[in-house]
């Protein structure tokens, strides 16, 4: 599918990934929107956004945020992906 369906999909909370990872086990995710306190003392709105994860064998890995390359955003073989819950 094409980043633009993909991005939907994610947006209604499914994992998605590329065909063309070699990588097994990477995927994104979208983190919703919310609010934080920052350390003025604030409460302030948190913006949604997209967390790449990328496995590590013999750790739990790294979830960071995400912005989609020119290649991901061309791309049409993103995939919704079920990540299994340990």
């Amino acid at each position: 599918m094409e980043f633009s369906e993909a991005l939907r999909a994610m947006k209604s909370g499914a994992c998605i990934t590329r065909t063309s990872w070699i990588e097994p086990g990477k995927y994104v995710y979208w983190l919703p929107a919310t609010t934080v306190r920052t350390p003025d003392g604030l409460i302030r709105d948190f913006v949604g956004h997209a967390v790449f994860v990328r496995p590590h064998k013999g750790d739990s890995g790294v979830a960071e945020p995400w912005l989609p390359s020119f290649d991901a955003l061309a791309g049409d073989d993103w995939a919704v992906v079920d990540v299994k819950l340990p």
